[in-house]
């Protein structure tokens, strides 16, 4: 609580400075506008529903409304101060700490379980020392710094998908061994923590990102490669189909328990059930049960809450389909405007995005804290710098290069200078 209070006062101070030095342009405006209108929402109907959970309802619109306050924080330093927030800083110190949180998270998983008690991990305060799938302590899951594995595997998504396309752009060996180490802790980090979501993905932000920015290279590879590719998809569905009964197979995999009875329900059972619970829930009250009621925040709720699994689900229960649609509204404009960009930076975020709309379809993603304030950071400092396109892009090109031709070329005054000075003296013929 006491950090998104900060995060208040930051963001309002920013927000100050932006209009004080009259850097407030258009686009920030609209987002901020969007903002407050999407809080108004919260509060009204918090007034509509007076008898819901003080404390759910604080932190349910704290929680929602936070990562529109991330984005105007990234966009409002980079209109303050765009010198000291280029590209390669703002990536390199990105991928410096997601290499130390997937560094200590592998570590983690050769450790005891209660190891992170010794640092104040507990359940009295509301965070567990310990993962394990359907709580078997055979199957441990990973979470490092952050507050559950699948947190851990979408944070690190992100980074991962930026150092994959770093690796094609790094020409010196040495960087590249590094920037390839650093993906594969990346990538075994997100292996430990047996999201399936983040799995899922990892593998559609890495694919997008390199068909975004190396398609004939990914159509060459895939002309002299396919045999390859055919072969390794066919080996796994064979071990899928044979190993599908073992217990490494229903554990690690499928999240299935092999010897829960009828009526116990696993994790995929769970998924189901609570999806569809939203769903009825939102056509039920299709204007909104409350911020609080639904997601993370609504479990403490003393009458019960309702976990959606799924984060869009969880903002038409609360705030109803206006809430949603103007949610939907702030990704639709911000993705048009990262995709704008063209470059590494708005190809990371991009590819990224789509992949967060797969984990966020299948769990809370946007409610945890790290995950919210890494992307909707990042995405505000590359819409405050997007880069042209297409007629714009050509019409700045354009102008450019005739300023760079008439700078060449020499003045008519001084060509004829320069001709008088380089012609040759006269001769006078002999008397």
């Amino acid at each position: 609580m006491g950090k998104d209070v900060m995060l208040g006062v930051v963001v309002l101070f920013t927000i100050c400075l932006v209009w004080r030095q009259g850097k407030a342009n258009r686009l920030f405006r609209t987002l901020l506008g969007v903002t407050f209108l999407y809080g108004l929402v919260h509060l009204l109907l918090w007034a509509f529903h007076p008898d819901l959970y003080a404390k759910s309802v604080m932190l349910g619109t704290i929680y929602n409304v936070r990562l529109m306050l991330f984005l105007l924080l990234g966009m409002g330093a980079v209109l303050l101060w765009p010198a000291k927030f280029a590209f390669s800083s703002v990536i390199k110190w990105t991928l410096v700490v997601s290499s130390v949180v997937a560094a200590l998270g592998v570590i983690q998983y050769f450790l005891p379980s209660d190891t992170l008690m010794h640092f104040g991990y507990s359940l009295e305060r509301g965070v567990r020392p310990a993962f394990a799938i359907d709580d078997h302590p055979d199957f441990p899951r990973i979470m490092s710094t952050l507050r559950e594995p699948n947190a851990l595997g979408a944070y690190l998504i992100l980074p991962a998908t930026a150092l994959t396309l770093l690796f094609f752009r790094v020409k010196d060996s040495g960087r590249r061994y590094l920037v390839a180490g650093s993906w594969l802790m990346h990538a075994l980090a997100i292996f430990l923590t047996f999201s399936r979501s983040a799995w899922l993905a990892l593998v559609l932000s890495v694919l997008l990102a390199l068909w975004w920015q190396h398609k004939q290279r990914v159509r060459n590879a895939f002309k002299r490669f396919w045999p390859v590719m055919a072969a390794g998809v066919l080996l796994v569905a064979i071990i899928g189909l044979t190993q599908r009964n073992t217990t490494f197979f229903q554990q690690y995999v499928v999240h299935s328990n092999s010897e829960e009875q009828v009526a116990d329900l696993d994790s995929n059972d769970y998924h189901s059930l609570l999806v569809k619970q939203g769903l009825e829930g939102v056509r039920d009250n299709p204007m909104g049960h409350g911020p609080g009621t639904a997601g993370i925040v609504s479990i403490q709720n003393p009458g019960g809450g309702q976990l959606t699994e799924n984060y869009y689900i969880q903002i038409a229960y609360e705030v109803g389909i206006v809430g949603l649609g103007l949610f939907v509204a702030a990704n639709f404009l911000l993705y048009v405007l990262l995709w704008r960009r063209h470059d590494l930076f708005g190809v990371v975020l991009c590819a990224s995005f789509w992949a967060y709309v797969v984990t966020n379809m299948l769990l809370h993603t946007w409610s945890n804290e790290a995950v919210a304030a890494q992307w909707w950071i990042l995405a505000g400092m590359g819409i405050a710098t997007t880069i042209p396109s297409g007629p714009e892009l050509n019409a700045k090109v354009s102008q450019l290069a005739h300023r760079a031709i008439k700078a060449k070329k020499p003045s008519k005054s001084k060509k004829s200078r320069s001709a008088k000075r380089k012609s040759p003296p006269k001769r006078t013929k002999p008397a």
